[in-house]
């Protein structure tokens, strides 16, 4: 198999994620930089594209088409994005809302092994059921390993079983819309589970309410903000693969950017899910649900983990 080889950091290695809110993105002595008023004076600080995995521009926000170029030389993918993250506005990209850099030199080898899987249907089935597995062994790992988790006083018998039971389930069904429909279950149930920590007894999940009147409309906001970010995240590790967003493996085959929505869910209820309950019950603002996922994500290196599992994911033997 060749090996990829590129002379930029890799996406799964950068150490920035940038989300700009009103202010203009321009080059400056080559370099990408942003320009803001701060108390009546323009301010201007340099952006490390070449380590930048993703730029958000938020409400207020202008970029010149030199920036854009020199991003694009970086490999730095683009989203313009509404108020504190949410939602994505942009649409240059026909199946998702991300502007990927232009270039002919991505990877071939995992396209072409998921093109084997998303056009098989018992080899989609096996791949999807994969993620699922993948998604188990995150929450184990992270719901153990994180300190405001254990704040929450989650211990393992609080959430074992539904593993287990998800587990079971998963090896027992033959097509994906079911798999899809137990999903979606069993997040529902992870909600119940967080949200009885804090107290939020009769919390129903809605997406998209744009509301901060209660607590539980803050907990639903906060769930967006989130998963937008792991959206970028999915779209950063199949961009870096060369995998076609379009190759979903449950979230349909017609739906627009689907694989992108398959691969946030592989870490979305490990790290999004719990923190929003936890920055809810803490009185966090945006700003600081923000920053303190984004230092999650860094710290414990998300876009290695994603990149490793889709790849393995392409790479799994599924004849055996």
């Amino acid at each position: 198999m060749v090996k990829y080889e590129h002379r930029l950091i890799s996406l799964s290695k950068r150490g920035y994620i940038y989300f700009l809110e009103h202010c203009r993105v321009h080059l400056q002595n080559a370099v990408v930089a942003y320009t803001q008023s701060e108390n009546g004076t323009f301010k201007s600080y340099n952006i490390p594209s070449i380590n930048t995995s993703i730029l958000m521009l938020g409400e207020g926000t202008s970029i010149t088409r030199d920036a854009v170029m020199k991003l694009t030389d970086s490999g730095t993918l683009l989203m313009f994005v509404g108020g504190s993250g949410t939602p994505l506005h942009a649409t240059s990209d026909l199946s998702f809302n991300v502007i990927s850099p232009a270039s002919e030199y991505r990877p071939t080898e995992y396209m072409q092994a998921w093109s084997n899987i998303f056009f098989n249907e018992e080899k989609r089935l096996s791949a999807a059921k994969l993620f699922m597995k993948f998604r188990i062994e995150n929450i184990k790992y992270f719901y153990k390993k994180l300190d405001f988790i254990k704040e929450m006083n989650i211990n393992e018998l609080d959430y074992i079983s539904l593993l287990e039971e998800f587990s079971t389930t998963i090896n027992k069904l033959n097509n994906t819309n079911l798999l899809l429909s137990s999903e979606a279950l069993f997040t529902k149930k992870l909600y119940k589970l967080f949200s009885r920590k804090i107290n939020f007894n009769n919390f129903t999940r809605e997406h998209a309410k744009n509301s901060k009147e209660t607590d539980f409309d803050i907990a639903n906001s906060f769930l967006d903000h989130g998963n937008y970010l792991f959206y970028g995240l999915g779209a950063i590790t199949l961009h870096g693969l060369g995998i076609s967003y379009a190759f979903a493996l449950l979230h349909g085959k017609t739906r627009r950017g689907a694989l992108v929505f398959d691969v946030a869910d592989l870490i979305k209820d490990s790290l999004c899910l719990p923190y929003s309950f936890y920055a809810t019950n803490e009185g966090y603002n945006d700003k600081d649900f923000r920053s303190g996922l984004i230092e999650l994500i860094h710290k414990e290196k998300i876009l290695d983990r994603l990149f490793e599992q889709v790849k393995s994911t392409a790479i799994e033997d599924y004849n055996a």
